[in-house]
């Protein structure tokens, strides 16, 4: 019943934004990816625009779902694909989150985490982000087990596996996250056998790391046995890597592999920040007081974090020719105004430091350190190479946290974020998603060459 109107509150708040989206012609990227679409409707699968960098699976989709009839494949159908994947990853979520939520908190936490305003701009637009976030979670969702039981069956693992091609044919790094479920499932069943007194520990100690290490040699004919078939498309992505050259499939020159820390400071800046209102967010005076508190426990780890992030933030704050030339975007304000100033970016070093903090007590409060390492490992793995400043490579690692952040033991029974902080946080939310939304539809601006260019994230 919850997740019902959890999903009819979702529709109703997304409908209006598909509706208007008729108005507006394919925009940026959906240049290239609807006239690819509707030659692969119209069975012409041999023709690829070279500027396009992904897998074909959003344009596979669209043709599988149509029958290969090659009908309905206009913009506006096409867009209208999203808002089902979006809909569906609203359930997936919810699945997730009745594994440690009661089903009323766990609805209104799926909706407010299907309202994050860079997840939920895309929703209406013919991208890849909200099929790729869909099969990953879906993978997710099929692979790991239930809190306290057994790895899921032969039948749910192949699944699994099926849905992990999917989501690495839709954007290439989710072979990352797939591998991020592969070491969550493994470590949840490990927690529940005989070495989970060591591994559910909420600190990362050389003994944790030496027992987890032991125990996946140990256990491993056992893992690979059952968690197996996860691995075919992990293994399919790195024989293209290696034969291609590149994890792109086209536009090499635009898309170099970089290194690129600053992400992960812009990660858990956004982590932090969209922890919802209430006495445990990120902003409210207790946790302010308790990271004081650890401060003056701990200066000396203070001041090295501090050191490393200004360093990392000087060294390594990346801006990729895209982001210098399109003002288009959002991030290309935010560069050019405040972040290249000199100076400016290394001042947040404090900020960073907090919300990094705030973002590992949050996930330790909930998980053990173990799971925040192989979350913290993943992120790395798909950002820091990425040099292009772009909040929707954001979007999983930040929903993911937010999935595990609710398994919170409280003396006073109190919830880490009560129905009516998240009914504040969801409005906080829609207002983002009505001003960016209604800025990209009414507000258009034009080029010199007389072009429209709409503002977006």
């Amino acid at each position: 019943m919850w997740i019902w109107a959890a999903l009819l509150g979702h529709l109703c708040c997304l409908a209006p934004w598909a509706f208007v989206m008729r108005q507006v012609e394919p925009y940026m990227d959906e240049i290239f990816h609807i006239p690819q679409a509707q030659k692969y409707c119209q069975g012409q699968f041999a023709e690829w625009d070279p500027k396009i960098t992904t897998f074909p699976g959003l344009y596979l989709s669209s043709t599988f779902i149509r029958g290969f009839t090659g009908i309905f494949c206009g913009k506006d159908f096409l867009r209208l694909e999203n808002v089902v994947y979006a809909l569906g990853a609203h359930v997936v979520m919810y699945r997730l989150l009745r594994r440690s939520l009661e089903p009323q908190r766990a609805a209104a936490q799926s909706l407010l985490l299907s309202l994050y305003p860079i997840h939920f701009f895309f929703q209406a637009l013919y991208y890849t982000d909200v099929g790729s976030l869909f099969w990953t979670l879906l993978t997710h969702d099929l692979a790991t087990p239930v809190p306290k039981k057994v790895l899921p069956g032969r039948l749910h693992m192949c699944l699994a596996a099926a849905s992990g091609c999917a989501a690495v044919l839709f954007r290439q790094t989710n072979a990352v996250w797939v591998m991020f479920t592969f070491g969550i499932a493994a470590l949840q069943d490990l927690q529940s056998s005989k070495w989970g007194d060591e591994l559910l520990r909420a600190d990362i100690s050389p003994s944790v790391l030496l027992t987890f290490c032991k125990a996946l040699i140990l256990e491993s004919p056992r893992l690979l046995a059952r968690l197996g078939p996860l691995l075919v498309s992990v293994l399919l992505f790195v024989g293209f890597v290696v034969q291609n050259g590149s994890i792109v499939v086209g536009d090499h020159s635009n898309h170099q592999v970089a290194v690129h820390w600053a992400q992960l400071c812009y990660l858990v800046a956004v982590t932090a920040g969209t922890s919802g209102f209430g006495s445990t967010s990120a902003l409210s005076p207790s946790c302010f007081k308790i990271f004081g508190s650890d401060v003056s426990k701990r200066p000396r780890a203070f001041i090295l974090a501090l050191a490393l992030v200004t360093a990392l933030l000087h060294r390594y704050s990346l801006a990729h020719p895209f982001l210098l030339a399109d003002n288009r975007h959002y991030t290309f304000y935010i560069w050019n105004r405040f972040l290249r100033r000199p100076w400016f970016k290394e001042l947040l070093a404090p900020g960073y430091v907090y919300a990094g903090w705030y973002c590992w007590r949050r996930q330790s409060l909930a998980q053990s350190g173990l799971w925040v390492l192989i979350w913290s490992v993943a992120a790395v793995l798909t950002l820091v190479p990425a040099p292009l400043l772009e909040p929707r490579y954001w979007t999983t690692p930040v929903l993911m946290a937010h999935l595990y952040a609710h398994e919170v033991p409280d003396r006073n029974d109190r919830r880490m974020m009560s129905l009516s902080s998240t009914f504040i946080a969801g409005v906080a939310f829609m207002l983002v998603n009505i001003m960016t939304l209604g800025i990209f539809v009414y507000r258009p601006f034009a080029w010199p060459s007389g072009e429209v260019a709409r503002f977006m994230w």
